[in-house]
């Protein structure tokens, strides 16, 4: 699975930010397997989730049904209401700057119900908006939910569908260590295989490039340019051969956020590994020294907050000139050792949370679906020049 926290990740709330609020919208919390329901008026709207639960990482259909209370048939209850106008926004206000997403709406066999093609990059809270306009309606009937969504390493017993959307990767000539090469990435729908165009802007940008050696060792965060065909394109120099680890964060329009991942074959010399150890949570990185600061242990398939406090290494003084980078003030990204698992989170945009973040304390919410080691890098902008310090965490137990 590979997850955008999704530290866009859910403690206490660091980002809580509604990327799109209906007015006198209602809320309704439930955990999977469960039926939502709301009254508006003399319509009742009720979110039926699959009786397995409702999982990350795949496609998910997830029913609702509209009904006119003020209509009851003595056999079969409130009337259905069909040939509704329906609109559903799909939010995590656990993770600040999260892109929206829209998906279709479709038809039920049964008058009154209908569907959402939903796909939920990573386990977490979201919040599903409706917003219905009945036929001769003025208004339309607003009503939002909160779901629990499970981490795909939550599933047993079933494969979970294929995501929405890859990516493929070439490069244009070798690719080999220590010279630039030019990579093409292409953004495909899984099953029509057409070129995705039209996406949605994250934090400036319309890709993300995420790159690691399979050691992760290395790492790259960088932007390529996108073409008139639909693909990008950027010129980019590994330090060694190898195999190498690629992660494009993208989101296409409406459909939120997705970390869509492939690998690249580098040839060269391939060094010996180097081992993942944590040590510590102390680092200093071209004058910036960051403590890293987390409840402790740190949980397994719960959002928690990771605080960078960044200090001046030659005065000890906090950092107080941070520089927004790429629309935040600063960027995390989380890799599993394993390469599955995959997280981009930013820090709380509120008033509070840029307020911290002008003082050096900069908080990300994360969350770690499953034990294991972790690579962690956190980027911050400071003179013009963007630094990256590296952590090594263990979750859960993992040695």
């Amino acid at each position: 699975m590979f997850t955008r926290k999704f530290i866009r990740a859910a403690l206490p709330l660091v980002a809580l930010t509604t990327l799109f609020v209906f007015p006198q919208a209602v809320y309704a919390q439930a955990t999977a397997p469960a039926t939502l329901q709301k009254t508006v008026g003399k319509y009742a709207i009720s979110l039926r989730l699959p009786p397995e639960g409702v999982f990350a990482g795949e496609q998910v259909d997830i029913e609702f049904r509209l009904t006119d209370t003020s209509k009851i048939d003595p056999v079969s209850g409130a009337t259905g209401v069909v040939r509704v106008q329906t609109r559903a926004i799909i939010t995590m206000p656990e993770m600040a700057g999260m892109p929206a997403q829209s998906p279709k709406v479709h038809t039920e066999g049964v008058p009154g119900d209908y569907g959402l093609e939903c796909f939920f990059p990573h386990g977490g809270q979201y919040q599903i908006a409706l917003s219905l306009t009945p036929p001769g309606a003025t208004k339309p009937i607003m009503a939002s939910f909160l779901v629990d969504v499970q981490d795909a390493e939550a599933r047993s017993g079933k494969k979970p569908a294929p995501k929405p959307y890859f990516v493929e990767v070439k490069s244009l000539g070798a690719a080999g260590a220590r010279k630039p090469v030019e990579l093409r990435f292409t953004i495909r729908d899984t099953k029509t295989k057409t070129v995705v165009k039209d996406f949605d802007i994250a934090h400036t940008k319309v890709f993300h490039l995420l790159m690691a050696s399979s050691d992760l060792s290395w790492f790259a965060h960088e932007h390529p340019v996108p073409q008139p065909d639909g693909s990008f394109t950027i010129s980019q120099v590994f330090p060694t051969g190898g195999t190498y680890r690629i992660y494009a964060d993208v989101a296409p329009k409406g459909a939120g956020s997705q970390i869509l991942g492939t690998t690249l074959k580098v040839s060269g010399a391939v060094p010996k590994a180097t081992p993942l150890v944590p040590a510590g949570t102390k680092n200093t990185v071209e004058g910036i020294t960051a403590n890293l600061k987390a409840v402790a242990p740190i949980p397994v398939g719960r959002s928690t907050v990771l605080t960078f406090k960044l200090t001046d290494d030659a005065t000890g003084k906090p950092i107080t000139d941070l520089e927004p980078y790429l629309g935040a003030f600063g960027h995390l990204m989380i890799i599993h050792q394993d390469g599955q698992t995959v997280v981009h989170s930013h820090p709380a945009e509120d008033e509070a949370g840029l307020a911290a973040s002008k003082q050096g304390n900069v908080a990300f919410n994360a969350r770690f679906p499953k034990p294991g080691i972790y690579k962690a890098w956190g980027q911050f902008q400071r003179g013009g020049k963007v630094i990256t310090i590296p952590f090594v965490l263990s979750i859960g137990g993992a040695k």
